[in-house]
């Protein structure tokens, strides 16, 4: 009995609704209550995506840095400029930058390092006009390899910096 009781009761609770239905008229109605990030947020992951496949297959220039360092080399430069137009255009896009190191030195050394390194990349971001708040940065360090670090090439793949894409408030995503 008792737990035809506890049954019906959440059925209940999930039959509720916190109030009235939302009714649009037309698109516009729709992009005027925000209920189209959904499909921007689609557009601009896609778009962001055609970017890091264009720098997988070398059509534009990986993201590098002076070696040792957390200064940029000018060869990045077109593909940053191509993602601060993509959040420039869209300006309710967030994006969270990752950047990554091989597995040379310490933990301790390439955490901050990679730190350093994507701190850079929102500095470069921001000096192209995307609003400084659309932007977080944190340093992964050797924790996330994509590939084998015994090797010159494997840890040339794993030298990167990623992008995640997301129009949640920063408090939901932190």
């Amino acid at each position: 009995m008792k737990k035809l009781l506890v049954a019906a009761a959440v059925a209940l609770l999930c039959a509720c609704r916190s109030g009235p239905p939302t009714i649009f008229v037309g698109e516009e109605d729709r992009k005027a209550y925000g209920h189209d990030s959904e499909d921007e947020e689609r557009r601009a992951r896609e778009a962001l995506a055609d970017i890091q496949e264009k720098v997988e297959r070398g059509d534009l220039p990986k993201i590098q840095f002076e070696f040792d360092k957390d200064e940029i080399t000018p060869e990045s430069d077109p593909t940053l400029e191509l993602v601060a137009q993509l959040l420039i255009k869209n300006p309710r896009l967030k994006v969270i930058c990752l950047a990554h190191t091989d597995s040379v030195g310490t933990a301790e050394y390439n955490l901050d390092l990679s730190e350093r390194r994507a701190r850079a990349v929102k500095a470069f971001l921001v000096k192209e006009g995307v609003p400084p708040p659309s932007i977080r940065f944190k340093g992964m360090g050797y924790s996330r390899p994509l590939a084998d670090n015994s090797t010159d090439e494997g840890r040339a793949k794993n030298r990167r910096v990623e992008f995640r894409v997301t129009y949640r408030d920063w408090d939901t995503v932190y």
